[in-house]
């Protein structure tokens, strides 16, 4: 087993480890820890085994000692990048003085300053924060807030949601339910939630309208598809619709596309929610995803990148139409019916704040921007122009990137299997083997630290040529 360190607390971190210990880490790896969406057969595959150990700046090392660029910055939530005492010494500060107090009798300083932060952010137009643990169950309570909202305002009817196909809101039932039906799960969770009706996305490379269309006529379908919806189905039975302002990197939005949503929503009152759980806090290039379209939600989901990864956190931001609402309401219905244990924990709440203070003293939005414009840049001009397997460079609005990688530029055909396919496989393995720690496959995608320098983005992009270079070799792409 791994040796203990006399006069280590955390005595398990270790500045190498034997044989022995890294053999029976990956023994108790493989039979006790369930790694989320893989099966036991992809860890023991080739290259499919990755214990990690320790994280600085950019950079993630496993256990070997190899040295990769965190290419997604975790799952899009290290923007301030790894190992900062900072936050470390905020928390364990806070963890000594008071380490809980329950969210349903009590406030504590860092939530209250917190929450004043998060409304300075976004300039007052969302005024009132509901924490929780995680970004799948902000989206589920921000549905939950929406359907109390009509409620309270007399609109017991309204209670159907909209969303988007293609979209992945989280893996809990109602973040499922409105994400892309049924994904990857051939039907096992069915039913899933009711009176759940999507639209197409503004997904302009694989436009849902076929071809022949401009780009923006085709993302501009997207808002007409909304419409009919609304009107199909009648607006008074509308709760919602919620939306991740720009999805996997690779399905940009024109202008016009979400001022015409909220148009339309504010048409037929209907709560426009943005899911930011990625998109927000400077991953493209601006605090919130909607920013960059002069909008404004009525309720916004937050997550991840908040405490910059150190610990879990979600959260619900309401308007002040939608707070004031519950505010001027007698009863039990004035009170939001959900109930969070680890909401507004002190101890996450400190970690967010000093995540907060790093971004603004180091200008990492900014950063975020600068560094997005060059990733787009000698994406497009080494990538697209060299390897006939890149279909697409999406990106350009900051550090949030989709490339999509085909079998025929033409016809935009995917190689079999998409992202479980031995093309998909095989492909990650040469990125990771190249040092780059990704998703690859049918779409790489991009989203590394806002830390990020020019020339570690040279880098990315050099590994990535290389890999490409590799498998198109073996597989020998028309």
């Amino acid at each position: 087993m791994v040796h203990p360190q006399p006069g280590k607390a955390a005595w398990w971190i270790k500045g190498s480890y034997t044989d022995e210990e890294i053999a029976q880490l990956e023994a108790w790896d493989r039979e006790h820890y369930w790694l989320q969406s893989h099966q036991a057969a992809d860890i023991v595959a080739p290259g499919g085994e990755h214990i990690m150990t320790r994280g600085e700046g950019i950079y993630i090392y496993d256990v070997r000692g190899k040295k990769y660029i965190d290419g997604m910055a975790g799952l899009f939530l290290k923007n301030i990048g790894h190992g900062r005492p900072e936050v470390a010494q905020a928390v364990a500060e806070q963890m000594t003085t008071l380490a809980y107090s329950s969210s349903g009798a009590t406030s504590t300083v860092p939530a209250i300053l917190l929450s004043k932060k998060i409304s300075d952010l976004t300039e007052g137009a969302l005024t009132r924060t509901f924490f929780c643990g995680g970004g799948a169950e902000a989206v589920d309570i921000s549905l939950k807030m929406a359907k109390q909202y009509q409620a309270i305002t007399g609109n017991h009817g309204k209670t159907k949601v909209i969303s988007r196909r293609l979209a992945y809101h989280g893996s809990t039932y109602a973040a499922l339910s409105i994400g892309n039906r049924g994904r990857n799960t051939q039907g096992v969770f069915e039913p899933l939630m009711p009176q759940v009706f999507q639209v197409d996305p503004p997904y302009c490379y694989r436009c849902p309208w076929g071809q022949g269309h401009s780009p923006t006529d085709c993302c501009m379908l997207s808002v007409k598809a909304l419409e009919n919806v609304i009107l199909g189905e009648g607006p008074e039975t509308i709760a919602a619709f919620i939306a991740t302002p720009v999805a996997s990197g690779n399905q940009i939005p024109p202008d016009e596309y979400w001022p015409a949503v909220r148009a339309l929503c504010d048409k037929h009152n209907i709560v426009l929610i943005a899911d930011e759980v990625i998109c927000g806090f400077g991953r493209l290039g601006a605090w919130f995803g909607m920013e960059r379209f002069g909008v404004q939600p009525d309720i916004m989901t937050i997550a991840k990148a908040l405490t910059g990864g150190e610990l879990p956190v979600g959260a619900v931001v309401a308007s002040k139409k939608v707070a004031q609402a519950f505010d001027n309401t007698k009863g039990p219905l004035g009170q939001f019916q959900h109930g969070v244990t680890y909401g507004g924990h002190p101890v996450v709440m400190a970690a967010a704040l000093k995540n907060i203070e790093i971004m603004e003293r180091e200008d990492l939005v900014g950063n975020s921007l600068r560094m997005g414009n060059h990733l787009q840049q000698q994406a497009v001009n080494i990538l697209q122009e060299n390897h006939p397997t890149v279909g697409y460079v999406g990106g350009g609005l900051g550090l949030l990137m989709g490339i999509e990688i085909v079998k025929d530029r033409k016809t935009k055909e995917r190689f079999p299997g998409g992202s479980n396919g031995e093309f998909a496989k095989r492909f990650t393995e040469i990125v990771r083997e190249n040092g780059l720690f990704t998703r690859a496959g049918d779409v790489i995608t991009l989203s590394p630290p806002l830390t990020i320098t020019k020339t570690q983005v040279d880098d990315i992009i050099a590994i990535l040529d290389m890999s490409l270079t590799q498998v198109e070799k073996e597989y020998r792409a028309r």
